[in-house]
């Protein structure tokens, strides 16, 4: 935790992100917090960008866990790859419910703020455009880094479908350097994106 400590003060400094005081006894929680939500520059999901500044005011802000947090054991739980900013109503609509494509003609279906849609009944959750990307990347790194099975989150077909339909934006892109320098991991699908990337196909392909 010490080191860990030293490493995030550092880090901090040269990126230019909220201060905060970090001791020994303040939660890993709180190193989540101070770094994903705090710092302006980091993306949100499920929603647009300016928003959340408006809500981290009001203490209306949550941690999404993109592989749902019920579903983690408890060593993984705060990895950041995994994690992203979002508002609380969003983040509990979505709940662990499994990602899908689209709506169907079900009456069940409810639409949310900013495109987003949930079937509480069949437990499905629709997310927006702008946020499947981030989602499908996310749901491969858990499988690759950790053995997590995403077809208890997501289709394979959506899942592929997602992460070449949809490439990593320059708030995943920075998402995954701050990240990376703090917790010395790497998200490969979104560092070595490409379509004719072949150690990334291949093992897409092996899914």
């Amino acid at each position: 935790m010490i080191m860990l400590s030293k490493l995030l003060a550092l880090f901090m400094f040269f990126m230019n992100l909220p201060k905060y005081c970090c001791t020994k006894t303040q939660s890993f929680g709180s190193i989540v917090k101070n770094t994903i939500v705090l710092n302006d520059k980091m993306p949100s999901i499920y929603m647009e960008r300016n928003h959340i500044r408006d809500n981290i005011k009001k203490n209306k802000y949550s941690i999404e866990h993109i592989f749902p947090r019920s579903y983690l054991l408890k060593k993984d739980i705060y990895d950041m790859h995994n994690t992203v900013k979002t508002i609380n109503e969003l983040n509990v609509q979505r709940s662990n419910y499994k990602y899908i494509n689209c709506i169907s003609d079900d009456s069940s279906w409810k639409e949310l703020i900013f495109d987003n849609h949930v079937n509480h009944k069949k437990k499905l959750f629709v997310p927006n455009i702008k946020s499947r990307g981030f989602i499908s990347r996310s749901l491969l790194y858990m499988m690759m880094e950790y053995g997590y099975n995403p077809f208890c989150v997501i289709d394979k077909e959506t899942l592929v479908n997602w992460f070449y339909t949809y490439p990593p934006d320059s708030g995943e892109r920075y998402h995954n350097e701050v990240v990376k320098n703090i917790q010395n991991k790497n998200n490969i699908f979104i560092s070595n994106y490409n379509k004719k990337a072949r150690t990334l196909n291949r093992f897409i392909e092996q899914l």
